[in-house]
């Protein structure tokens, strides 16, 4: 009797090549917080400068996504992915030769957000090709991975930059992490149908599964995205991106800092960033399930909160073991604060393309990472401490789960009529969704 093992469908190994990406070094921006001191010691540049390469990166990211978005949804995901590969080795190859601080914001803030933009972009849309079923999980697991990579970064850097020089350590990784992310975007496909095969769960319903010609598609795509772009909802959850980035913006490029100031030494510092980016792995892939099956607004409301109120612990944490403890209790928050957004754009918009509207969403939440990672430098010069920071970064995130709450339920889709502005050529029969609570 002959042994027959289940087919695993391709949407399950576009979720794996996607978590190694990020495990590869696609996560690079999220980890800037343990430069910054070595940057500082050895060239004596301030907190200031340094720090605005991560806001030079996240504004490259804000500026770019929404033209990503219109790239991927034309050209799709693999493409873009090649992109943003090749500028993983530009950017790490400049900071590897750097000499001044301008090469950081070159290095960093252009090329290595450009990487960051392509990959934030390209990769959740294309997840949402490939799964009409099972989308929280799809969605949970690459969330995930938007944990784990900066842990494993982090980590790796840390170690990297505690026993070998700037160079060696930025070579290494651009060599390394750039060689291993462009074999696997070989593997990478953009769509089902670029392989012949239905997403998971099978034929899209209605427009999704119809073939147009490419003006016919082009335009689909521009109408689609106008009608959704036309909706109080859309422009809310670009408001919520910002507030709740602004908000783990501070926290991950300034926990470092924060802890080594308050005497902890820096490679168990870069451990705390590392512990949070970890711990936040789990919420990540949790929140979009409970998104999935207990409804978007309310999951991520309470994560906004959660993410919020334990930054508070910042004004009495003194010591190595309470950094710790406080990584572990607001990494909760801060892996299911962004989680849950390709899951309420599903529940809004229905099936079909979301790129371009998830490029303006990513700008939203690029621009909070800017502000946030940039102001925590800026008002340190002025005060010489973290306390208005610290505050900043609990009212964005609280205020973002109030904008939560004022939005439209997730228990209908809100353009139902939207190919009513199409020419008669361009219509098909109507979306269908399953959109619940």
């Amino acid at each position: 009797m002959q042994l027959r093992l289940p087919r695993v469908h391709y949407a399950w190994i576009i979720i794996g090549l996607s978590v190694l990406l990020y495990l590869a070094g696609g996560s690079i921006t999220q980890a800037f917080g343990v430069v910054i001191l070595p940057l500082q010691d050895e060239y004596g540049w301030s907190q200031g400068s340094i720090t605005l390469a991560y806001g030079i990166s996240a504004i490259m990211s804000a500026v770019l996504s929404p033209m990503v978005g219109i790239a991927t949804d034309r050209y799709g995901g693999r493409p873009v992915l090649f992109v943003g590969v090749a500028c993983f080795f530009i950017g790490t190859a400049i900071s590897a030769l750097a000499t001044d601080v301008w090469h950081i914001w070159l290095a960093y803030g252009v090329f290595l957000g450009v990487t960051q933009s392509c990959l934030n972009v390209a990769l959740i849309t294309t997840v949402t090709y490939w799964f009409r079923e099972k989308l929280g999980l799809g969605v949970g697991l690459l969330q995930c991975a938007g944990g784990v990579g900066p842990a494993g970064t982090t980590l790796l850097i840390g170690i990297l930059l505690a026993h070998y020089d700037w160079r060696v350590a930025f070579w290494s990784l651009g060599i390394g992490c750039g060689t291993a992310m462009t074999m696997i975007v070989f593997f990478f496909r953009s769509k089902p149908s670029d392989m012949g095969l239905d997403p998971l769960g099978g034929a899209w319903s209605g427009s999704v599964g119809q073939e147009f010609s490419r003006d016919i598609r082009i335009l689909r795509d521009k109408v689609r995205a106008a009608s959704i772009q036309s909706t109080s909802a859309f422009w809310k959850l670009v408001m919520v991106h910002y507030l709740g980035c602004l908000s783990h913006a501070i926290v991950i490029v300034y926990i470092v800092p924060i802890a080594v100031l308050a005497g902890v030494g820096a490679v168990a510092a870069a451990g705390v960033l590392s512990t949070l980016a970890l711990v936040s792995g789990l919420t990540r892939f949790l929140t979009p399930v409970l998104a999935d099956s207990l409804g978007a607004r309310g999951t991520m409301a309470v994560m906004y909160v959660l993410q919020g109120l334990p930054v508070l612990m910042l004004y009495w944490t003194n010591d190595t073991w309470s950094f710790y403890v406080f990584a572990v209790i607001f990494g909760i928050g801060y892996g299911g604060e962004g989680s849950a957004f390709p899951i309420i754009n599903r529940r809004y918009y229905g099936e079909g393309s979301l790129g371009r509207s998830f490029g303006w969403q990513l700008s939203g939440a690029m621009l909070g990472m800017a502000t946030g990672g940039w102001v925590g430098g800026v008002l340190f010069g002025f005060f010489d401490d973290y306390l208005l920071t610290i505050a900043l970064s609990v009212a964005a995130s609280l205020t973002g789960a109030v904008v939560i709450m004022s939005m439209d339920r997730t228990d209908r889709v809100l353009i139902l009529d939207w190919e009513d502005r199409l020419p008669e050529e361009a219509r098909s029969g109507p979306l269908h969704s399953s959109a619940a609570n």
